[in-house]
């Protein structure tokens, strides 16, 4: 079979090396490279010698209990399978790592055509598939809601709401809905069954818990696709009818696709979780904001007033049926001159409490009701806490709990205060 020369091969490398999946991860860069330079060489590559050549672990590293190379691994296969989907780059011949083998194969091009299974196909193409399909529904749910008669256009709640002036202005830059994804985990032994645990929401947390409990890792392998709540695409449905007032781009993303890359071109819109932030904890410092999702779940916003923090612990009752959480709007500017807009919750009232308020024409006039007149009202940075009660889709009450960055902000649960809400 035809196989490309050496300044070929490195080629291949450089382009893969530069694109956006591996830019930000120095690990799958120096692993990728490592096994390259290894199969260059026609060497056998052996577990235990990535695990010390790459990962500085000792000689006494023992791959039967410790899954690290193989996760690693098996992770790098799926950045290259989205690489290849997502390049723009002109390549006359694939590289892979072969499932069950660390030696890298060069494929002619043509061969990324030949027919897979259908299971391999939708486990392949499971983020591009879920995303269209989020979609699909959001606009057809969208088309379904919007011919019905409304008191207010969308172009006069965008003109209520100034919350999204960055977002829609003739020169903002194209907008990035990024849909939080969470994290699961396969029974090796059953491939149909699945778990998830709470403190464990991306690769890294995956990778230190089975660390410390190898029986973990022996029994459960990382899920090669991750899953969306109903929260997220809801979410959604609530800011299409504004982004559509854009003259620029909108496009969809999950959060364990995000790098922080997309910022560089891209105004973000964040829906989901706290559970499911991924790449996005390294920029709360923006919002003074930090989460803890180790029962019982909280967040607190340091504001520089007063001695502590403002710390909120939501409240579930019969998680999954009646729920009190928080939902959080909060707003900033990011990287590279870019707007950040997250809508946060721990449970899917937050979520949805958040995405509602922000698209709400009356937010800020709400607001400017709470405070003196004549308060500087300043919707390119602001952080707002709701509370929201309510069930599945449907939210009973909420109340604004906590404003930062319009004013003095007004008074809200201390830590260790009364009114904190507490966790059952």
């Amino acid at each position: 079979m035809n196989q490309p020369n050496d300044k070929e091969k490195a080629t291949i490398l450089a382009q893969i090396v530069k694109s956006p999946g591996f830019q930000d991860s120095k690990r799958y860069r120096e692993l990728l490279q490592y096994l390259v330079e290894k199969s260059s060489a026609e060497a056998s590559v052996k577990e235990t010698e990535i695990a010390q050549e790459v990962f500085g672990k000792d000689s006494g590293f023992d791959p039967s209990t410790d899954p690290l190379v193989r996760s690693y691994v098996s992770n790098l296969r799926k950045k290259l399978d989205h690489y290849y989907l997502t390049t723009e780059d002109y390549y006359t011949f694939k590289l892979e790592v072969p499932k069950g083998h660390y030696v890298v194969k060069y494929l002619p091009a043509i061969t990324q055509k030949t027919p897979r299974g259908l299971g391999e196909q939708l486990e392949r193409y499971y983020p591009a598939v879920i995303i269209t399909l989020v979609l699909i529904v959001s606009i057809l749910a969208y088309r379904e809601f919007r011919f019905r008669p409304s008191p207010v256009s969308s172009r006069l709640s965008v003109e209520a709401n100034p919350l999204w002036n960055e977002f829609i202005r003739p020169n903002s830059r194209p907008t990035l809905v990024v849909l939080g994804d969470f994290f699961f985990m396969r029974d090796r032994g059953d491939m149909e069954v699945y778990y998830r645990r709470g403190r464990i929401n991306n690769l890294d947390e995956y990778l230190e818990y089975i660390r410390t409990n190898p029986d973990i890792g022996q029994r459960y392998m990382r899920n090669s696709f991750t899953f969306l709540r109903p929260s997220a695409p809801w979410g959604l449905m609530h800011i299409l009818p504004i982004l559509q007032n854009s003259t620029k781009s909108v496009s969809l993303k999950l959060a364990s696709q995000f790098t922080s890359d997309d910022f560089k071109a891209n105004n973000v819109v964040f829906i989901g979780s706290f559970k499911t932030l991924y790449v996005f904890r390294n920029f709360l410092h923006i919002f003074k904001l930090d989460y803890s999702t180790a029962p019982p779940s909280s967040f607190r916003i340091e504001d520089g007033i007063g001695d502590s923090p403002h710390v909120f612990k939501p409240e579930r009752l019969s998680a999954g049926n009646l729920e009190k959480d928080y939902g959080v709007v909060a707003k900033g500017q990011g990287p590279d001159g870019s707007f950040i807009l997250m809508l946060l919750g721990f449970s899917e009232s937050g979520v949805i409490q958040a995405a509602q308020a922000a698209s709400d024409p009356r937010l800020l006039s709400t607001i400017a009701e709470q405070y003196p007149p004549n308060t500087d009202i300043n919707p390119a940075s602001m952080t707002a806490v709701l509370a929201a009660e309510g069930m599945t889709q449907s939210l009973f009450h909420s109340d604004i709990k906590y404003l930062a960055g319009i004013g003095p902000p007004m008074p809200a649960a201390r830590a260790g205060s009364k009114d904190s809400a507490t966790s059952r």
